[in-house]
């Protein structure tokens, strides 16, 4: 049901931009008002899968891309996204128990990851969860792969451990302390993998809100582009 209503979804943005371009404002009305309320069953449907959830949060991450020059949208996008997330990752508690759990127990025959690595893992960007201290509470594959290293790795190290002191305290540390102030932050840089590789990174930054509603955290969500030659 649920790629269902994304492709029906896309076959009416496709007719939209149809619509815009020839200038036909009657249609782009009707189209417009099909699509609100789809974005919002999309949102709510409940994925019982991992390959839905991956679906599901793909979905509005590339709403947020589509929309960047949109603050508005970019802000709303974001924030139903970020209630995906927490909707199957539960709260940092769990991350934190289940990736102490993992660091401290051997691998057992059979094992099944959990939903919230499932779920991570299945996203192209990198993902990171830090407490108010600075320090990693989770890491995802994809972010772990970038320095070379395994999700493991990362739980429970400062931020200090993975990137030089200069820029921790220059770019990293101002926003994400307005993220723990309750910001929403968004902010773009060019990064060097461990391969020696240079990307683009869009880094989205939201609050992490414990169970009592207070903010206990941050989570980070990497969109990675390879830089092409520049010219010029």
């Amino acid at each position: 049901m649920l790629s269902a209503l994304v492709r029906k979804f896309d076959r009416l943005t496709d007719d939209l931009i149809v619509a815009v371009r020839s200038g036909n404002e009657e249609e782009v009305g009707r189209l417009d008002v099909q699509l609100q309320p789809l974005i919002q069953r999309i949102f709510e449907f409940q994925a019982h899968s991992q390959s839905d959830i991956a679906i599901q949060i793909s979905f509005f991450d590339r709403l947020v891309t589509r929309n960047s020059e949109d603050g508005g949208s970019v802000r709303r996008f974001s924030t139903m996204m970020s209630h995906l997330f927490f909707r199957y990752l539960k709260t940092a508690a769990d991350v934190a128990e289940i990736s102490q759990a993992a660091l401290s127990s051997p691998p057992v025959e059979g094992y099944d990851p959990s939903l919230h690595e499932l779920l991570l893992d299945s996203v192209p960007e990198r993902v990171a969860v830090f407490d108010l201290d600075y320090r990693y509470i989770y890491c995802n594959r994809q972010n772990a792969e970038f320095h070379n290293k395994k999700p493991s790795d990362f739980i429970g190290k400062h931020m200090l451990d993975f990137i030089d002191r200069d820029r921790f305290l220059s770019r990293a540390k101002p926003r994400i302390d307005q993220c723990f102030g309750g910001a929403r932050v968004h902010y773009s840089y060019e990064a060097t993998d461990a391969n020696g590789r240079a990307h683009d990174v869009h880094c989205r930054m939201t609050p992490l809100i414990g169970a009592d509603k207070t903010i206990i955290g941050a989570v980070l969500v990497l969109n990675m582009q390879p830089v092409l030659a520049r010219t010029g």
